[in-house]
């Protein structure tokens, strides 16, 4: 009679094993890094000017609209700060987020011959979204100073609400990301996603504006307390602490939760691409 032995590491040998391939195997994460880097901005006639330009306009015409003709309340700062403060940050998440979600699809023909961690490569989109990030911070830094708006509080919250904002961003590109390996509509999901929360985070609106019980509930989107962070910086006002802490507690929360949803569907990505 034939009898099957059956040898398999316990759960911590496994994850000590998965932190260490994603150790060894770092080069292999800046090589994407680098690579995406490259394609976004190769053969394109403005390059990174186009980062600079889309949340200048994106921000002049908030203001025109919202301000010109809605009058939208933006707790005392000009129209085109208060927009500004906002779309930096928003717009990198947004194309972080939609870049994440897709990129075990964009990657099929590496993932589906060769072996690697499958976390370097949402990993390394976010990572190359602070390139675009760095860009539009200096920017609204330049026109905070232009204006008389700033205030060192701006620079000191900065990396706190960049964290947040990198963390809640690879929390669901990893969910997300290997949902669209399986299913390829959740990639037109996305985009309704991406639409509806803006809605859902004080971009075009101030925080202050919402009722008081969709206020004591802003904690569940993490960019809310990003984007109420560096208003009130650019303000030079005391920081919303309880809201910040509260969305990176969260933010923490949608990176372990999408960290172990990406793990229990990695090893069959290979197939399914």
């Amino acid at each position: 009679m034939n009898t099957i032995t059956r040898i398999s590491a316990d759960r911590h040998e496994r994850f000590r094993q998965f932190l260490a391939d994603l150790w060894d195997y770092r080069e292999l994460f800046w090589t994407f890094v680098e690579r995406d880097i490259k394609v976004r901005y190769k053969q394109t006639a403005l390059g990174v000017i186009w980062v600079i330009l889309q949340p200048l306009f994106m921000a002049g015409a908030f203001a025109g609209i919202f301000g010109g003709i809605a009058r939208m309340p933006t707790d005392g700062l000009p129209y085109a700060i208060f927009y500004l403060g906002a779309l930096v940050s928003w717009n990198t998440f947004a194309t972080a987020l939609s870049s994440s979600a897709m990129s075990m699809e964009n990657n099929a023909h590496l993932i589906s011959k060769i072996y690697f961690p499958r976390l370097v490569v949402p990993g390394a989109v976010v990572c190359t979204s602070f390139v675009d990030f760095a860009i539009g911070w200096t920017l609204l830094n330049a026109a905070a100073l232009w204006m008389g708006y700033w205030h060192w509080q701006l620079v000191a919250v900065t990396p706190l609400l960049l964290a947040i904002q990198a963390m809640t961003v690879l929390g669901f590109g990893l969910a997300l990301g290997a949902l669209n390996a399986q299913y390829r509509d959740v990639k037109h999901g996305v985009t309704f996603l991406v639409q509806v929360w803006m809605l859902a985070t004080p971009v075009i609106y101030p925080a202050s504006r919402l009722p008081a019980w969709a206020q004591d509930w802003l904690f569940l989107n993490p960019m809310a307390g990003v984007v109420t962070g560096y208003r009130a910086a650019l303000q030079g006002v005391a920081l919303p602490w309880e809201l910040i802490g509260s969305c990176a507690l969260m933010a923490v929360v949608y990176l372990a939760v999408g960290a172990w949803f990406f793990r229990k569907r990695e090893a069959k990505l290979a197939d399914i691409l």
